[in-house]
């Protein structure tokens, strides 16, 4: 499609006047010189942004020869990014590239390595140095002669579009520049550059983007092309925020990073964005109050050092910017802040977004060429900084890491204990996170006791706190609740024990390495059974995780499956307790079925799965598997609203979810459609976090007449009270807004430049609260503790309901806050409320879930609530 520009002869005169208006610098005041300037220096410049008096290597190709056009005239699309850098990997020889990881969209991941010809003929070497620098009892590496490592990230969000177009130039500038500075610069550094760390989000930007490009660019705001689609770029395949993934790993874009940051262990990672359009530039050091209290403070100094190397690369290009403000450092999983606790020096910077080609803003108009612009200039100000701090960055990571192994060793708590007991899949999925972070865990060899507790070795987990990332992992077991500063910018805790939902105890003695066996990605252990021809059903224990893929298997294949409402006994001399939420597969009444049954069990057990084979369905205690309180589970059919006003970010967690993890299909309606939806095929209705106020009287008699016609309803997080408040009445608590916060009667004056500070204090910032759970319930089945920690990132609280059967989740009356900022306020606020509730409404029922089951794709405790309202939601009402 570019090419068709450059064969039209009108094309080819409005490409080049495109050029040098778009080349133009936003506050010119006289477009003429600049434009002949333009014209000049692109008769001895391989690209427009190139630097002054900086000889090329004409035998690389330049971004123009191979796009076609300059970089910044149309929103590039990721394969046009991936045939430009394998084309440097071919010409050049400071250049190397690999495929890290494949989006959940099919694109891949790209990482090049660029350094001097002489550093790629002992790039290993060079890797292993690098490394050592985390491990003090190694041999002393030559620091003087060491390169240093520097990441460069481009576009994690993908409509800040100038970060993944700036990419090129970066890359292109690195393999032809010629001349003692640059052969200086790869000689002393090693780039690892990564050209589009969201492909799949990046290419649906840049198709709106160019879909409403004319001929003529079009600056106003209100124009479609400065007003994408939902979802928007900013998230991946399915609706994440990756820059909110390098602590939990969930997706295949930050997995496959960590197996290469941790080979390499960089010095400098930089983490390219955009912002608001009436903005100007913004690069580290953030907020100073807001850092993580991990991060050690010659991380700032460091930061502070390189941000003057930016200041003097803006200043030259007459940019306006600003540092220490709007942005912090405090959650430790974002692209900036990850670094500063391995080691690194991790620098965010945040371009003005135009958000198209050209917009207008309060400074007249931006242009994306000039957006592009401000990005390259801080890449090569980041890469000079990077040569001249290059010893003082590697005495940094060594010092460290020399410190992080002090702290370990010098901690009272030596040893972290996780269990989970009878779910071998939970512990194996944080497992999987702590060796992908590069934290040695281990499996407990025998039984561990410790004072009053004893541990069994198929359901611990031992971390010791000895080992280089003992700062990293003591970020992850943080539980504050009292901080300096409440305003964040992201959450203010993410405590993954708790979001895993596992007991942690922490010992002071370390466990002896003959009593523990390493981790590896894949448990070797598994559950067995054995089949027989008099067997009569085959149990499932839904205590572990891997048994809700194995129910969506089976019943979409139209097994028959019970479940138990009542706990029960089975065998003859030891007899085993089996609980609420078994499941049963009677054999009897589906023999046809039996060999795919005992095919999905057999694989299942190898995941871990517990299961037991049965010879007659008389229980010597409890119910009987004939018994009406082993009813059978129905398929469940799923429908779920998306579009605005819906969150992506919400329904992208439940999609993803689902999709991924469970392994059932969800039909994704538009709210606007809502009206014409047939909805009587679906067993439920899910309403994403987001705001349904939109919707009219006949879209809620239609829902009411869903309900009451046998359907389940579940409404996540803010949507529980708009769904609560129209179908059952269930107002919130009373509370005061957020933008409304209360003074004091005496009080009629206020510093009105506190007004944004005091109203984030009434906010809830994503905290960890503690709710009550009624284990008997079918919202609970398989949770094997009446608490359950759930995450909270709103300040909208249900009423419990006056049914006191029907709230299976109601938060602690005495603490209910476990980690993260809460005003007292809200704390109190919590005591009255209820987690979840359920409504019965006719022959259906209304679920309505105040918190986020789902947060990010690694709460999965909670997210257990979630899949049994999808299973057993018909069976919650009484």
């Amino acid at each position: 499609m570019e090419k068709h520009f450059s064969r039209d002869p009108f094309a080819s005169k409005y490409f080049a006047l495109v050029v040098v208006l778009i080349a133009t610098s936003v506050g010119s005041a006289d477009p003429c010189p600049a434009q002949a300037a333009e014209k000049a220096k692109s008769k001895s410049s391989p690209t427009t942004f190139w630097p002054t008096e900086v000889d090329w290597n004409k035998s690389i190709p330049t971004p123009k020869q191979h796009f076609g056009f300059e970089v910044g005239f149309r929103h590039l699309e990721h394969a046009q990014i991936v045939s430009y850098m394998n084309r440097l990997a071919e010409v050049s020889d400071r250049v190397s590239i690999a495929q890290y990881a494949t989006t959940h969209g099919g694109r891949p991941l790209l990482l090049l390595t660029i350094t001097s010809p002489a550093n790629h003929q002992h790039i290993k070497k060079i890797q292993q140095q690098s490394r050592q620098l985390t491990n003090p009892n190694n041999a002393k590496v030559d620091i003087e002669n060491l390169p240093a490592i520097i990441n460069m990230g481009y576009g994690v969000h993908g409509d800040e579009s100038s970060a993944t177009n700036c990419a090129p130039l970066v890359a292109h500038y690195l393999a032809a520049a010629q001349g003692p500075e640059i052969e200086k610069l790869l000689n002393d550094v090693v780039v690892l550059l990564d050209p589009c760390l969201n492909p799949d989000g990046f290419n649906r930007f840049a198709n709106w983007a160019n879909r409403y490009r004319g001929r003529i660019l079009n600056p106003d705001p209100q124009h479609a092309e400065h007003n994408q689609q939902w979802p928007p770029g900013r998230v991946n395949y399915y609706w994440f925020d990756l820059n909110r993934d390098w602590l939990p790993l969930v997706h295949p874009e930050s997995q496959g990073r960590m197996r290469w940051y941790h080979k390499w262990k960089p010095n400098v990672v930089l983490d390219y964005h955009e912002m608001g359009t009436n903005s100007t530039y913004f690069f580290q050091p953030g907020v100073p109050e807001r850092k993580n209290p991990l991060t050690p403070m010659e991380n700032v100094e460091l930061t502070n050092k390189f941000g003057e190397y930016h200041a003097r690369a803006l200043d030259n290009r007459g940019s306006l910017y600003f540092t220490k403000e709007g942005f912090d450092d405090f959650y430790m999983g974002k692209g900036s802040t990850y670094p500063d606790l391995h080691g690194a020096v991790g620098i965010l910077f945040e371009q003005a977004s135009s958000r198209g080609h050209v917009q207008q803003n309060q400074d007249g108009v931006l242009k994306f060429h000039d957006t592009i612009a401000n990005q390259f200039a801080t890449s090569l100000s980041s890469l000079k900084a990077t040569v001249d701090l290059r010893q003082e960055l590697h005495e940094y990571k060594q010092q460290f890491y020399t410190e992080s192994q002090r702290m370990g060793a010098d901690a009272k708590k030596q040893t972290y204990v996780f269990s989970c007991p009878h779910n071998r899949s939970r512990l194996q999925a944080l497992a999987s996170v702590l060796l992908r972070h590069d934290i040695r865990c281990y499996w407990l060899k025998d039984e561990l006791n410790y004072g009053d507790d004893t541990f069994d070795p198929r359901w611990t987990l031992i971390v010791p706190a000895k080992q280089a990332e003992y700062r990293f992992l003591k970020s992850l077991l943080m539980r504050r609740t009292n901080f300096r500063e409440n305003v964040f910018y992201d959450v203010s805790s993410w405590t993954l024990p708790l979001a895993y939902g596992l007991n942690q105890k922490a010992i002071n003695k370390a466990i002896s390495p003959e009593k523990l066996t390493p981790v590896k990605q894949k448990r070797v252990s598994q559950s067995e059974i054995t089949f027989a021809d008099d067997d009569v059903a085959y149990l499932i224990d839904w205590r572990d995780d891997g048994a809700q893929r194995l129910l969506a298997q089976l019943l979409k294949r139209d097994v028959k499956v019970r479940v138990a409402r009542k706990p029960f006994k089975y065998g003859d001399e030891e007899q085993a307790s089996f609980g609420f939420g078994t499941l049963q597969i009677p054999l009897g009444i589906q023999k046809p079925r039996i060999p795919f049954i005992k095919s999905a069990l057999k694989n299942a057990a190898k995941r871990g799965v517990s299961l037991t084979a049965v010879k007659t369905g008389l229980t010597p205690g409890g119910i009987d598997l004939g018994s009406n309180n082993f009813p059978v589970v129905k398929k469940p059919e799923l429908a779920m609203l998306t579009g605005r006003p819906v969150s992506a970010y919400g329904a992208g967690e439940i999609w993803h979810n689902l999709d991924t993890r469970i392994g059932l299909p969800v039909t994704m309606i538009k709210h606007t459609l809502l009206s014409r939806a047939d909805l009587d095929e679906y067993t439920a209705l899910i309403f994403p976090d987001g705001r349904y106020a939109g919707l009219t009287e006949g879209e809620w008699e239609k829902l009411r007449q869903f309900a009451q016609s046998g359907g389940t309803i579940v409404a996540v997080g803010s949507a529980a009270g708009f769904v609560g408040g129209q179908l059952t009445g269930n107002q919130e608590l009373e509370r005061l807004p957020e933008a409304e916060l209360a003074d004091e009667p005496e009080t009629i004056q206020k510093l009105f430049d506190t007004a944004p500070a005091e109203r984030a204090l009434a906010r809830i910032s994503g905290a960890i609260i503690r709710a009550d759970v009624d284990l008997t319930h079918p919202l609970a089945y398989g949770l094997t503790k009446n608490h359950l920690p759930v995450f909270r990132n709103h300040a909208q609280f249900l009423k419990p309901s006056s049914n006191a059967f029907a709230n299976p989740l109601v938060y602690n009356s005495e603490k209910p806050l476990l980690a993260g900022y809460c005003s007292a306020e809200n704390v109190e606020r919590f005591k009255g409320a209820a987690s979840v509730v359920v409504y019965p409404l006719g022959r259906g029922r209304v679920i309505l879930m105040s918190d986020n089951p789902n947060f990010r794709g690694f709460w999965r405790g909670s997210s257990r609530v979630f899949n049994n309202a999808i299973f057993f939601g018909g069976l919650t009402s009484r």
